[in-house]
């Protein structure tokens, strides 16, 4: 009796563990869940096409926040969203190295049924931030105001991928020839030493051509700032006024430029609901960037956005009245024509992805340079 008594003690200690362990792994799913609905406003952010099948600056994407109040769509309520790039990389830059980690926009709109949808396209690969701010407003629901962050994953797209890889096997093949040829023939192993001097003299060439540019480009920016057309103002019926202006004029690619509006009855600043459509245009390359469906609580409006590219862009801003009897009023739409001055990629940036290219050129000359290769020609033949 004294050597089973132990045992079944430790038996029932063994199912008085198992059942506890179990009961609190049961328990934390509901903890989670109950913190979530008692958190106030919850934001779901989805997009079509998916994330995952989106090209960075290729692909149109419409991205819907909808924002929750304990499970239901918010009626009412004020949204402001930023967006941030993907931060610099370390290793190989991206396409815009000036936009990495900068503000893309800054939207308010008002929320009447709980959703916001922005059609975008991505500039870089990487992973972006939205920043969402919601606070209640005037006989809308009762809540804490809320600050939340979401990220996006874009990843890069498969042609670029499969260009940069044709890119650096090229180098290689190229290098390992090379050093094929410096390790069957003396004469060109007496030259290496010349050539690597020529080379190392082509690639500072290569990095001071950014600084030239730079240069070039503070002495042009008298011409842009005289095509630019950062400010319109349309006159409509009935005594509507539509004035919308951007500013800092010219835009240049890393900086966000404000565009503020303002919708008039008689001189007057419209204080009802208004619709405000924005939408910009790349000019060369005749497709839409940025296409965003706000609402304001008055007729007064100011959101911010950057271009990403330095070319020519036409936005195009469409406002109307929403409240009571004016609803059926004709909207008015203003069109800015906007220069964006584009900056050379950092000095950094440059020589980094030459020295990786040139890395790759080495590494190949050495392998065809000291690896044995049969049809060689042995020293003194």
């Amino acid at each position: 009796m004294s050597l089973k008594q132990p045992r079944s003690y430790q038996r029932l200690a063994a199912l008085y563990l198992v059942l506890t362990v179990g009961l609190v792994c049961c328990w934390f799913p509901w903890i989670k869940t109950a913190q979530a609905e008692d958190g106030g406003v919850q934001v779901v952010l989805t997009s079509t096409p998916p994330l995952e099948h989106i090209r960075p600056d290729r692909d149109l994407a419409r991205v819907t926040l909808t924002a929750l109040l304990h499970g239901q769509p918010l009626s009412q309520g004020h949204m402001q969203v930023q967006l941030t790039a993907p931060p610099r990389t370390q290793f190989v830059a991206t396409g815009f190295p000036r936009v990495e980690g900068s503000a893309l926009l800054a939207l308010d709109t008002a929320l009447t049924d709980g959703t916001w949808t922005v059609q975008y396209l991505f500039p870089l690969r990487g992973t972006y931030t939205f920043d969402v701010g919601i606070t209640p407003v005037p006989g809308g629901p009762a809540f804490q105001p809320t600050r939340l962050r979401q990220t996006v994953h874009i990843s890069e797209d498969p042609a670029v991928v499969r260009n940069a890889g044709m890119l650096i096997g090229g180098l290689f093949l190229l290098g390992g020839i090379t050093g094929i040829i410096f390790a069957r023939s003396a004469a060109a192993r007496e030259k290496l030493w010349g050539s690597a001097i020529v080379a190392l003299l082509i690639c500072l060439g290569g990095a001071l051509i950014p600084v030239h540019g730079v240069l070039a480009d503070s002495g042009h920016r008298g011409t842009i700032v005289e095509a630019s057309q950062g400010h319109q103002v349309i006159h409509g019926d009935q005594g509507w006024e539509l004035e919308v202006q951007a500013s800092p004029i010219p835009a240049t690619v890393g900086q966000l430029v404000q565009f503020v509006t303002w919708l008039r009855k008689d001189g007057t600043m419209f204080p009802g609901l208004t619709d405000v459509h924005i939408e910009v245009v790349h000019r060369e390359e005749a497709h839409t960037v940025l296409g965003a469906h706000l609402q304001a609580r008055q007729g007064h409006t100011l959101q911010s956005l950057q271009f990403y590219d330095g070319a020519p862009h036409t936005v195009n801003v469409t406002v109307r009245p929403v409240t009571g009897e004016v609803s059926d009023v004709a909207p008015l739409t203003a069109t800015l024509g906007l220069e964006v001055v584009a900056l050379h990629p950092p000095l950094a940036v440059k020589i980094r992805m030459m020295a990786i290219l040139l890395g790759v050129f080495v590494v190949g000359m050495a392998g065809g340079f000291f690896v044995p290769w049969p049809f060689k020609e042995r020293a003194g033949a």
